[in-house]
């Protein structure tokens, strides 16, 4: 995970995602992935509450050997950012094609979860 924006912000950045953790806990329901449009719309709202914003990109290597999705979540607000890169081999590419919508989810959640990691347990983290 690499954070950029206002330095003097990171340490309530990390705060904030981490408290927005524990609200992503309570609202989505354990089997979130049988109702993705719901869990998106709920996800999406608890986002813009906190004046987060996530953006994805996905990059298909030349050889189309690997799937790489690059997530950013954005804090308007105090003008942080963190991202982090999600790396998919060749042997996971059919099941990112089949299951996209639930990849897409299940990286902005992994990106959040690394934060709150950062934040309870004051891991180091990449600053630019």
């Amino acid at each position: 995970m690499k954070l950029t924006g206002k330095k003097e912000n990171f340490d309530e950045f990390l705060f904030k995602v981490d408290e927005l953790g524990y609200a992503i806990n309570d609202l989505l329901p354990a089997s979130w992935t049988l109702n993705l449009s719901e869990s998106t719309n709920k996800l999406s709202e608890l986002l813009s509450d906190s004046h987060l914003k996530i953006k994805q990109k996905t990059v298909t290597s030349t050889d189309s050997v690997a799937i790489q999705i690059k997530t950013s979540l954005q804090d308007t607000e105090l003008q942080v950012s963190a991202s982090s890169d999600v790396t998919l081999e060749s042997e996971n590419q059919l099941e990112y094609v089949l299951n996209w919508w639930q990849w897409q989810i299940n990286c902005q959640l992994a990106l959040i979860a690394e934060i709150s990691n950062v934040f309870e347990t004051t891991e180091e983290y990449e600053v630019s």
